[in-house]
């Protein structure tokens, strides 16, 4: 029977902020002693939550290698309130599938690999609907984009009343590739990133003729850090210890942020994003940063984890937006890695602009100033996840706000 605890302690865990209070079992697949099931998790307020759970991941493999046909196609299996399909979308060896193993790490997903070969991804918090990472593969699949993984199959689940959940997809594994979070903390050059932004256009070029929902309001999350940067002012008013204090977030940057935020609400006002000079709205990435990115052995790029951010409705994920989002989600990402190294990345972020710039024909000058307000609206989301989750965090977006409201100093 699950419990509560089955999933309100996994990172993936979604409900944060809302109070649950039980789970209710929606249906079941068991194959090869390895079970899924769908559970929906109830609240005190507001709507469930839906969720794909597993039992023995150790199995996880053997249950794929009898749930995936031997051909092309699709294998199907009833269960007592819908059907859970196996689709296949390209041939590989399904002998590997038996060798999947659990990657320990916790994400918003769950992952597991046979290295060099195949890697398998599970959706925790399900959605109805088409899913855009395996629609956004498929499409650059077909579009023959070098760029990104091949995706091998995916797994549905249609409910009886006709919703379908896209629960998981497998890939080919990229042998021997480094994250670039680790290549660009450890070893960042120009070069690379001067590759790595010519790949980001080339991935955008790619997905410029790809269907998509109505272009979403970018509006960055002001109110929100308002009230988060009030919360955090008043645990200090209270008489908290320095230590506390400290682990917190700075004061003077707690500070000097509450007393720009009307500035930053005045320049969004007045640069937010409305007709493009350079770009059409498209299908982008969504969720763009170092972490996103792989570097094969030979230093060429590939894209991978084209979900979007999880926290957000499938409808604003599957959105044609302007390519600038996923720049300045780049960017954004070099100042952590920045932050983290201790390596100045001012040469790293020029080049990256340059490589974007020359491949994509646009030009660098307006390009730098199509990125503001979206930089500016990344580094506002980041502020708030860092007082909500990692205080100690916080400076590296509130120096970028702090720049951004006193551009000469």
């Amino acid at each position: 029977m699950t419990n509560l605890q089955d999933i309100i302690g996994k990172r993936w865990y979604m409900g944060k902020g809302r109070t649950p209070t039980h789970v209710e079992q929606i249906d079941e697949l068991t194959i090869s002693s390895a079970s899924i099931s769908l559970v929906s998790l109830r609240f005190r307020e507001g709507e469930p939550n839906l969720y794909l759970l597993t039992e023995n991941d150790d199995f996880i493999g053997p249950l794929l290698y009898r749930a995936l046909g031997k051909t092309v196609g699709s294998k199907s299996f009833r269960s007592k309130k819908g059907l859970f399909s196996f689709v296949t979308y390209s041939k590989f060896g399904r002998d590997d599938l038996e060798s999947l193993k659990p990657i320990s790490a916790e994400q918003s997903n769950s992952s597991f690999v046979a290295p060099g070969k195949i890697f398998f991804k599970i959706f925790r918090r399900l959605q109805a609907g088409a899913h855009p990472e395996e629609e956004v593969l498929r499409f650059l699949n077909e579009q023959d984009y070098q760029g990104s993984p091949e995706l091998l199959a995916s797994c549905r689940y249609t409910s009886d009343s006709g919703k379908t959940f896209v629960l998981g997809i497998l890939e080919k594994h990229i042998p021997g590739a480094q994250n670039a979070w680790d290549v660009f903390t450890r070893e960042p050059t120009a070069e690379k990133a001067y590759e790595l932004g010519s790949e980001t256009a080339r991935m955008h070029n790619a997905l410029r003729e790809m269907d998509g929902c109505e272009a979403p309001s970018e509006m960055p999350p002001i109110e929100r850090l308002s009230g988060l940067l009030e919360q955090n002012a008043a645990r200090f008013r209270v008489g908290a210890r320095n230590d506390e204090c400290k682990s917190a977030a700075g004061n003077d940057e707690l500070a000097t942020v509450q007393v720009i935020l009307p500035h930053l609400q005045k320049i969004w006002t007045e640069t937010a994003p409305n007709i493009s000079a350079i770009f059409k709205p498209q299908r982008i990435h969504g969720d763009f940063h170092l972490g996103q990115v792989l570097m094969t052995p030979d230093a060429r790029f590939k894209m991978i984890d084209f979900e979007g951010e999880p926290t957000r409705s499938l409808e604003f994920r599957r959105g044609l937006r302007s390519p600038a989002v996923d720049v300045a989600g780049m960017i954004r990402s070099f100042a952590y890695a920045e932050a983290v190294s201790k390596i100045n990345m001012d040469n790293v972020r020029q080049a990256f602009i340059q490589g974007y710039a020359k491949t994509a024909n646009v030009p660098e000058d307006a390009l730098q100033q199509e990125l503001k307000p979206y930089i500016m609206a990344k580094a506002i989301y980041e502020a708030c996840y860092e007082l909500e989750f990692r205080p100690d965090w916080f400076w590296i977006p509130a120096r970028a706000l702090i720049q951004l409201a006193n551009p000469g100093e």
